[in-house]
C-alpha cells in the first residue's frame, strides 16, 4: 500500500515524518509531497503550491491513499481548485484527516469521490496518545479495519 501525505493547511517537520514513518514501517509506504516543509506564513506554502500537490497525489495511479498531514486554516483556500482537478485516478483513493481538512472531505462526499473518513492526521503523533491514533488511522488506512473506527457508527465515514 502507498499512501501519499499532503499539508492542504499548515507544513510539518521532520520529527513527524521520522516518528510516523517508523509506525508505518512494513505495513505502507509513505509518500510525503515536498510542499509539506514550505512556509508561507504559517502555510505549506503558497495556495497554488497546496493545491498542486494535493491534486498531482490525488491523481497519481500508484497511490492508494491520500491521508492529510495536520489541520489549521488553509484548505477552504483551496477546495475549489482542487474539486475542479481531479481525474479518475481519485475516485479510487481513501481520504483521512479532520480539522479544516473537513472541508476536502466534505467535497470528496459530495461528488461520489474516493472513500472519505474523519480520523488521526501525522501531526497527531504529537499529541498525548498520538502514536495510538497515528496506528489506528494507519489501520484503517491500509486494512479498512471496523476496529478503527468509533463504535456506533455502523457505515458513517469516519475512523
Amino acid at each position: 500500500m502507498r499512501i501519499g501525505i499532503v499539508a492542504p493547511s499548515c507544513r510539518i517537520d521532520d520529527e513527524i515524518v521520522t516518528r510516523v514513518s517508523a509506525l508505518a514501517a512494513g505495513r505502507a509506504e509513505l509518500v510525503w509531497h515536498p510542499h509539506c516543509f514550505l512556509s508561507d506564513g504559517h502555510f505549506a506554502g503558497p495556495d497554488a503550491a497546496r493545491a498542486a500537490a494535493l491534486i498531482e497525489l490525488a491523481n497519481d495511479p500508484a497511490l492508494d491513499a491520500i491521508w492529510f498531514a495536520r489541520g489549521g486554516y488553509g484548505a477552504v483556500r483551496i477546495v475549489d481548485d482542487v474539486m475542479a482537478a481531479l481525474g479518475p485516478a481519485a475516485r479510487g483513493k481513501a481520504y483521512l484527516g479532520y480539522s479544516d481538512a473537513g472541508t476536502l472531505l466534505g467535497a470528496l462526499y459530495a461528488q461520489g469521490i474516493g472513500q472519505v473518513a474523519h480520523g488521526p492526521m501525522p501531526a497527531d503523533i504529537r499529541r498525548v496518545g498520538g502514536e495510538a491514533a497515528v496506528i489506528r488511522a494507519l489501520d484503517w488506512l491500509v486494512d479498512r479495519d471496523p476496529a478503527a473506527c468509533e463504535p456506533g457508527l455502523g457505515d458513517a465515514p469516519a475512523a
